[in-house]
C-alpha cells in the first residue's frame, strides 16, 4: 500500500469513527524504547541537535506533505519550531509550527535509515514519539512505531544534513535539546565553544597562561579556560612515557571543560570519571596520552587538536559511548586504544576528523563486544583502520589528504 493510500485510509477511519478498521503496520521487533520521561511540558520548542548545535527544520519552509526534515542553523523561522503535546503514556506529538502537520516516519519504514518527513497529522504510531531524558539536559526522540531514534544522518554537523531514524545507540547525534521558542532568539542554541562544525580542530588563540601544580578537578557544571595555556609543572609529570603521571584536568560526573590549551608538558592530559564533555581543547605536545576514560560513563569530545604522542591519543579503561567530532590528530602511535586484554564494551563514533601519521592504527581493541565507526573524515598515513577483535568497525565517506 502506498504512503498516500495508507494515510488516506487512516484519515477516513478516524473521520467516520470506526477505530476497529484502522490499520497500523507492524514492524519487525526492535529494541524496547527507554523508560518514558514526562519532563517535557506542552509547548512550542526549537529542537537543537546536541552533536551539531543546529535546529531541526522543515526544508525550505515547505507546507506540503512529504517535505523533508533536515538540520539548519537556527534563524528564528516558524518552520524551525515544533509544537510538542503529550498524548499520555509518555508519548508526544511533534508538529511543525508553520504547517500544523506532523513529524512522521516516512512510508512506515521500520528499518535503520528511515527518513523523517512532515505529513498531515493522523495520530498513527508513526507520528507518536517517546521523549526521554539522556541525563545531560538533552532528550532522545524514539518512534513508537519502530522503536528507532531520530538522529542527524552520519553524525553530520553540516547545514542541510538529513534527519533520519536509527537504532538507539545514545550518541549526541541522537540527542536533542528542547528550547522554548520564546527563549531561543534568532541564533544558534547549541554547543559550548569551538567552531561551528564547518572547520576542524580547536580554535583557541593563546590568551595568557596558568601554571598548574596540581590536577584541576571539574566536577559538574562548566569550566571555561578562556583559551589560556595551562602549563603543568613536574609535580604532575614530564609528559614522557612514565606510568603514574597525573592529569592536568579531571573531568567528572558529566561536567564540561572548554576553551583550553595544554602546554608542552602534557603530563597525563585529561582524565574522565563518570562521563563528561570537552570542547575546543588543544594539546601542544601530547606526550604519553592526551586523554583517558577512567570509569564508566558517556564521553563527548568536539573541536580538538592534538599532536606528537608517544603512544595512543585516547586510552579507554572503562565502558563508554565515546563520540568525537571536529578533530585534528597527528603523529601518534594510535588514535584510540582500549585497555589491553579487557573485554568490556565500548562504542566509538568519530566524525569530521583529520587523522594522520598513526604508527599502528586508528582503532585498536582486544574486546569482541566493542564497536567503532568513523564517517565524513580524512586519513593520511594512518596505519590500519581497525586493529584487533572488534565486533564491528566500519567507515563511510573517508577521503585522503
Amino acid at each position: 500500500m502506498s504512503q498516500t493510500n495508507l494515510k488516506t485510509l487512516l484519515l477516513l477511519t478516524t473521520c467516520i469513527s470506526f477505530p476497529a478498521l484502522a490499520f497500523t503496520p507492524t514492524p519487525d521487533p526492535g529494541p524496547d524504547p527507554e523508560t518514558p520521561s514526562t519532563s517535557i511540558a506542552n509547548g512550542r520548542y526549537v529542537l537543537y541537535n546536541q552533536n551539531s548545535g543546529k535546529a531541526m527544520t522543515v526544508a525550505g519552509g515547505s507546507k506540503e506533505d512529504g517535505a523533508n526534515v533536515i538540520q539548519q542553523d537556527y534563524s528564528g523561522q516558524d518552520y524551525q519550531q515544533w509544537d510538542v503535546s503529550s498524548l499520555g503514556s509518555g508519548y508526544y506529538s511533534i508538529r511543525p509550527a508553520h504547517s500544523g502537520k506532523s513529524l512522521d516516519v516516512w512510508e512506515w519504514n521500520a528499518s535503520d535509515g528511515a527518513d523523517a518527513r512532515q505529513w498531515t497529522y493522523l495520530s498513527g504510531q508513526n507520528q507518536q514519539w517517546q521523549i526521554s531524558s539522556t541525563g545531560n539536559g538533552a532528550y532522545s526522540i524514539i518512534s513508537r512505531y519502530s522503536g528507532k531514534a531520530i538522529e542527524t544522518s552520519e553524525n553530520s554537523t553540516a547545514n542541510g544534513a538529513n534527519i533520519d531514524l536509527w537504532n538507539y545507540w545514545g550518541g549526541p547525534a541522537q540527542q536533542w535539546k528542547f528550547t522554548l521558542a520564546s527563549a531561543a532568539g534568532g541564533g544558534n542554541g547549541g554547543g559550548d565553544g569551538g567552531n561551528n562544525g564547518n572547520t576542524k580542530g580547536a580554535t583557541c588563540t593563546a590568551n595568557g597562561s596558568v601554571t598548574v601544580t596540581e590536577t584541576i578537578v571539574v566536577s559538574g557544571g562548566v569550566y571555561d579556560g578562556g583559551c589560556k595555556v595551562f602549563n603543568p609543572t613536574s609535580a604532575l609529570g614530564d609528559g614522557g612515557q612514565a606510568e603514574g603521571q597525573k592529569p592536568v584536568f579531571r573531568v567528572e560526573n558529566g561536567a564540561t571543560l572548554k576553551n583550553v590549551i595544554i602546554g608542552k608538558n602534557g603530563a597525563d592530559g585529561i582524565h574522565f570519571y563518570n562521563g563528561g564533555t570537552i570542547d575546543n581543547i588543544r594539546w601542544t605536545d601530547v606526550g604519553e596520552d592526551a586523554l583517558t576514560v577512567k570509569s564508566k560513563g558517556d564521553v563527548t569530545i568536539r573541536n580538538i587538536t592534538g599532536v606528537n604522542g608517544y603512544d595512543k591519543f585516547m586510552q579507554i579503561n572503562a565502558e563508554t559511548n565515546l563520540n568525537v567530532s571536529n578533530c585534528v590528530v597527528d603523529n601518534m602511535g594510535k588514535f584510540l586504544r582500549q585497555n589491553g586484554g579487557t573485554g568490556f564494551t565500548i562504542n566509538v563514533n568519530v566524525t569530521n576528523c583529520d587523522i594522520s601519521n598513526m604508527k599502528e592504527a586508528v582503532f585498536r581493541t582486544d574486546s569482541p563486544t566493542s564497536t567503532a565507526r568513523i564517517t565524513n573524515s580524512r586519513l593520511r598515513n594512518a596505519g590500519q583502520l581497525c586493529y584487533g577483535s572488534w565486533k564491528s568497525c566500519t567507515s563511510s565517506n573517508i577521503t585522503s589528504f
